[in-house]
């Protein structure tokens, strides 16, 4: 029989020792039982991790310039094709001129902005070489100058009320 008691002290004992003892979880403990099945133990509290992604859209350098004149994103939203964001349609563009011009061509001689904007961005064409390929009856070079124009007075008229 003293084999016995001696067992279950010893049993005891072994599992006294294991349990734990300050598991306190308002301090960020919790009880985690460890891989091998064994006692459990004390184990931190993992950190919070975030649950959205960050909200803020990454923009090209043309989109976000554009973004920072209030007027002149209103007049360039009211050119855009339907359903296109600022963003999408001046990816590619070398510059505010470049884009707003090709916004002013399309919706001067009906061509579909896609088209001119791959040809001036995939294809390396200027907006001229483009009007040519894609309204050949068209005087490409007065149309390219007028377009021009156009995102020249725009972005004179938005630097002029941005300096007010």
């Amino acid at each position: 029989m003293s084999f016995k008691i001696a067992l279950l002290i010893a049993s005891t004992v072994t599992a006294l020792a294991a349990a734990p003892v300050a598991a306190d979880p308002q301090r960020g403990h919790s009880v985690v039982p460890p891989p091998h099945g064994g006692p459990k133990s004390v184990a931190p509290a993992a950190p919070p991790r975030p649950t959205t992604a960050p909200t803020t859209p990454a923009t090209n350098p043309v989109a976000a310039k554009i973004a920072t004149m209030p007027q002149l994103h209103a007049k360039i939203t009211a050119l855009l094709p339907p359903n296109m964001t600022i963003d999408a349609a001046s990816a590619g563009f070398k510059n505010q001129g470049q884009f707003i011009a090709a916004l002013h061509v399309s919706r001067n001689l009906g061509i579909p902005f896609d088209a001119l904007k791959s040809d001036m961005t995939a294809r390396h064409m200027s907006l001229g070489r483009s009007i040519q390929d894609l309204r050949s009856a068209a005087d490409a070079s007065r149309e390219a100058r007028k377009g021009e124009a156009q995102a020249a007075s725009d972005l004179k008229t938005a630097k002029h009320h941005g300096n007010r």
